[in-house]
């Protein structure tokens, strides 16, 4: 088994998706960069593009993820990747892990050569807790 490449908050948090045409509803129940742990009634399918829209605990603004891609499932819940999100958003992400592992400190970014105009591909952002 492959250990964990970013550590991950614990957490219990609403999270509304859409795959297209279908919407459904979740909780999230861990946080990582760059990805989550979901549990919903809704079933997804592994591969599966997703937009989310993630409430976290003592945030005014809901977290925009404009591409997610489901990596895994398993019954109810599912594991997804943060691949594209708006410069704002991804900000937001990376000060609320900051400010839940107050003992790691993110790395200085530079700027992505590989970023999409109106968002980040988050999987080729280099971000190390």
């Amino acid at each position: 088994m492959k250990p964990r490449y970013k550590r991950r908050i614990p957490l219990e948090a609403t999270v509304n998706f859409s795959t297209g045409s279908r919407i459904g509803e979740g909780q999230i129940l861990d946080l990582t960069c760059p990805g989550c742990l979901i549990k919903s009634p809704i079933a997804v399918q592994k591969g599966q593009s997703l937009q989310l829209k993630i409430a976290l605990p003592d945030q005014k603004l809901a977290l925009m993820v404009a591409l997610g891609v489901v990596r895994w499932t398993d019954g109810k819940q599912f594991g997804v990747e943060f691949i594209k999100m708006d410069e704002p958003h991804r900000v937001a992400l990376n000060r609320f892990m900051a400010q839940h592992l107050p003992d790691v400190a993110p790395m200085r970014t530079t700027k992505n050569t590989f970023s999409e105009p109106g968002g980040q591909n988050w999987h080729l952002k280099t971000y190390t807790f």
